[in-house]
């Protein structure tokens, strides 16, 4: 996995802000400008304050411009000298050497935790990334989590495609052992404290680019109501039962699979089930990324307008360049 951008819930807003809206095939050509007024009402009713409070500043900070983002900022990178750095100091950041400042948002990765492993997919020790947490944290930044769960049918990992959500859904035969994965994930985050010993609020996103057949969860691998089931008993679990009241959920459907609103929603999970709208979106054809971003980005804030919650661009990057350039 390459070392992603990430951007944070109000990434897009500097974008879209101050546009009228009108439609071309499906397609808004404007989206309309800020929010409406009212509740911002989350997943968790029972959020803790500090996770609330972060939650309705996306909302204020979007107004306001972009907040950048970076996936493992802290744990490793190059200097200006394009020297690699690697170790325990976590005040230093690619984005750091470059600006001047750590970027706003901080992505990490659960994969491999749910099989009781030291390290996740990319060598990255859990123990570190804990640390890392805890001081983006600290600095004010934001923290947003992903997981690549592996194939708890093949136990591949989880590019394979092999059919599992139907397994892990309540009434699957593989669903007790899901639950022990959740265990682990839920373990993990609730060692996730402040100084203070509060836990410390995320913006979880799993099950993402769920639009296309990349993923054993994805559509192709998966029908949309078994992926609704999954996605409805992972929050149900993790809030109800583990307690967890520091997360903030996004879904993030991947822009190469999207061209209309239908399309974006297509194995939607119902409103009362997601925080964020995302989207992942990466360069892999030039010309076409710009194009066709701008088209989605306003697609989402129409969305997100109407379904009054933040929107982000919650992964981005080049797939085609040349590492000579």
């Amino acid at each position: 996995m390459k070392k992603k951008l990430l951007f944070s819930a109000c990434a897009c807003m500097a974008v879209v802000l101050g546009l009228g809206c009108s439609e071309v095939n499906g397609v808004p050509s404007r989206a309309p400008s800020g929010y409406p007024e009212g509740p911002k009402t989350m997943v968790d009713a029972g959020a803790t304050a500090i996770t609330r409070t972060l939650y309705e500043n996306l909302f204020v900070l979007a107004e306001r411009g972009t907040m950048f983002g970076h996936q493992i900022p802290t744990l490793y990178g190059l200097d200006n000298n394009r020297k690699w750095w690697a170790g325990d100091d976590t005040d230093l950041s690619d984005t750091k050497y470059l600006t001047g400042s750590h970027p706003a948002v901080c992505g990490w990765e659960l994969s491999n935790i749910e099989l009781d492993m030291e390290t996740n997919i990319d060598g990255e020790l859990f123990t570190e990334v804990r640390k890392h947490i805890i001081a983006a944290f600290g600095r004010g930044a934001v923290n947003t989590i992903s997981w690549h769960c592996a194939n708890p049918v093949s136990g591949g990992n989880s590019w394979d495609g092999t059919r599992a959500v139907y397994s892990i859904i309540p009434g699957g035969e593989n669903h007790e052992k899901f639950k022990g994965w959740l265990d682990k994930v839920a373990d993990f985050m609730l060692s996730l404290k402040s100084p203070e010993g509060e836990p410390i609020p995320l913006i979880f996103r799993p099950w993402h680019e769920h639009t296309g057949s990349g993923f054993w969860w994805g559509k192709g691998n998966a029908t949309a109501q078994e992926f609704v089931a999954l996605w409805q008993f992972t929050i149900s679990y993790l809030r109800d039962v583990k307690g967890l009241h520091n997360l903030i959920w996004a879904y993030s459907p991947d822009m190469i699979h999207l061209n209309s609103r239908d399309a974006y929603l297509e194995y939607w999970p119902g409103d009362e089930w997601v925080d964020i709208l995302g989207l992942d979106a990466y360069d892999r054809n030039g010309a076409d990324y710009d194009h066709k971003g701008l088209q989605m980005i306003r697609l989402m804030k129409n969305i997100a307008y109407t379904k009054n919650k933040p929107l982000a661009l919650t992964e981005t990057g080049l797939e085609n360049n040349n590492p000579e350039e």
